[in-house]
């Protein structure tokens, strides 16, 4: 098997499961602060049909095969949501800022440990040595990804934990107009996005 093929299949099993640990994530920490909702949709699992989002999910497999093809594009995308009764929540604002978090938090926590691999037992000569390397920058780009203020992403849900309910619906009310500047942003200053996941990626690593 040509070492551009194995390469890419080991992305793509690394990427379906780095995102479902994401929206298990969300899931387990929503359920352990007193929301089931996720838990009784079957979320609280690693298998990446539970967590397929029509656009984002299949948007960020195809830009992971372009950028192995060698196109320079930016690598995003984003799970199915996990959903959130507030309802049960005992402290809406602190819970829901919690289970937003614990997403991103998680692609950060595999994109260490994959990063430990390379700094303390695979060296630069090593035909792995790359593949893990975009392994760590793809968790990385899912944690950066997701923390921007737009819905569905979570950095939106993280908002609206810290805003006062009033300016967030002032927000919430203009939000088409920022989801397309903001994927606007992304398409035309990819470098933007680039530049921060590599700063990232180089204080890991």
């Amino acid at each position: 098997m040509p070492y551009e093929i194995y390469s890419l299949i080991i992305l793509l099993a690394t990427i379906l499961f780095s995102f479902s640990v994401h929206e298990m994530a969300h899931a387990w920490v929503a359920n352990r602060l007193g929301d089931p909702t996720a838990k009784t949709e079957g979320r609280i699992s690693l298998n990446p049909l539970a967590h397929w989002d029509p656009i984002g999910t299949t948007l960020l497999v195809v830009l992971i095969i372009l950028r192995t093809l060698g196109l320079s594009v930016p690598v995003f995308g984003w799970g199915k949501p996990v959903p959130i009764n507030p309802r049960h929540f005992k402290d809406f604002k602190k819970h829901l800022l919690l289970s937003s978090l614990a997403g991103p938090i998680s692609n950060l926590l595999i994109a260490i440990i994959f990063a430990m691999l390379i700094r303390f037992l695979i060296p630069s000569s090593s035909i792995f040595f790359e593949i893990i390397l975009q392994i760590v920058f793809i968790n990385v780009s899912l944690a950066v990804f997701n923390l921007i203020p737009m819905p569905p992403l979570d950095g939106a849900e993280i908002l609206r934990s810290i805003l006062p309910d009033a300016t967030y619906e002032k927000i919430e009310a203009n939000s088409y107009f920022f989801i397309f500047a903001v994927i606007a942003l992304i398409m035309f200053f990819p470098q933007i996005l680039s530049s921060i996941i590599s700063a990232i990626v180089n204080i890991i690593v």
